[in-house]
């Protein structure tokens, strides 16, 4: 071998070596940068899926509590119209008492504003067919009583398969926190 090969072999092997610790520590850091990203994506993913189902589930309760008031105010109005057939011969024809109204007006408002609130489409368009339903006998006015009982007896199972569709996504939640 000639010289120059003997004193250039040396610093060759150093540089080689050198250039193959730093493209090893390269590709060492870029992997563990990688794995970092994907445990901070997956915290990240965590907590927007922990908002997302506490607001879910904090609306949903709320509206399932809105839905009974709703239901259960639509039913004193219902009975009040039902008395009033009694005497006139018609339904809903007289004012309700004082406050009745009120009342259920402002446990629809309560409702419609906890139905915009639902994050899943099918869910809120059944909240709102219940709710709608609810109202419906209350605008029969003059209407025979046994067609505004079955109005109101339609309302009452929209109102009964809403809340139960409410609970099981309630559960839903509650099952995918504890997984």
């Amino acid at each position: 071998m000639p010289a120059w090969f003997n004193s250039l072999w040396p610093v060759a092997t150093f540089i080689l070596g050198l250039a193959s610790t730093y493209l090893l520590s390269f590709i060492t850091e870029k992997r563990q940068i990688a794995r970092e990203a994907k445990v901070l994506q997956a915290e990240r993913d965590k907590v927007i899926t922990d908002r997302r189902e506490t607001f879910e589930l904090d609306h949903l309760v709320r509206l399932n509590e809105a839905l009974q008031d709703l239901a259960r105010v639509a039913a004193q109005v219902h009975l009040v119209d039902m008395r009033t057939s009694e005497e006139t011969g018609h339904y809903a024809g007289t004012f309700l008492p004082d406050g009745l109204s009120d009342n259920f007006m402002q446990a629809g408002r309560t409702v419609r504003m906890l139905q915009n609130l639902i994050l899943a489409n099918d869910l809120r368009a059944q909240v709102a067919e219940a709710a709608d339903a609810l109202h419906r006998p209350s605008m029969m006015l003059r209407a025979e009583t046994m067609e505004a009982q079955q109005v109101f007896n339609e309302a009452a199972d929209l109102v009964d398969a809403a809340q139960e569709a409410v609970a099981r996504r309630i559960r839903e939640i509650y099952a995918s926190a504890e997984a």
